[in-house]
């Protein structure tokens, strides 16, 4: 009997009781939102220009060495071109037909 009963013992044991499930609440401004702009408020640009761009809007300007996109990289660190030939092997799945 004893030996069902440790069988059936969890193995883990949690500690605290059960969490409480969090209440749905209305989005609030960013405690470092300009001007306590609320997301998809009228103050909040929906064009998508904004978002759709790579550079920083930040005031912070990269020191000496440092750069904020990849494209900013000098040639050497960039990707390389894909080729028409990788695109073809993707598109295919990498399967060719072998009779």
């Amino acid at each position: 009997m004893k030996v069902s009963i440790r069988l059936l013992k969890h193995t883990i044991k949690f500690v605290g009781g059960p969490h409480p499930v969090p209440k749905p609440h209305p989005a609030g401004p960013h405690p470092l939102a300009p001007k306590g702009v609320v997301p998809g408020s009228v103050g909040v640009s929906s064009n998508g220009s904004q978002s759709r761009s790579f550079h920083h809007n930040s005031p912070v300007e990269p020191q000496n060495g440092e750069y904020f996109s990849r494209s900013e990289l000098p040639k050497r660190f960039r990707y390389p071109a894909v080729k028409d030939w990788e695109i073809d092997q993707v598109s295919s799945g990498g399967a060719e037909v072998v009779f």
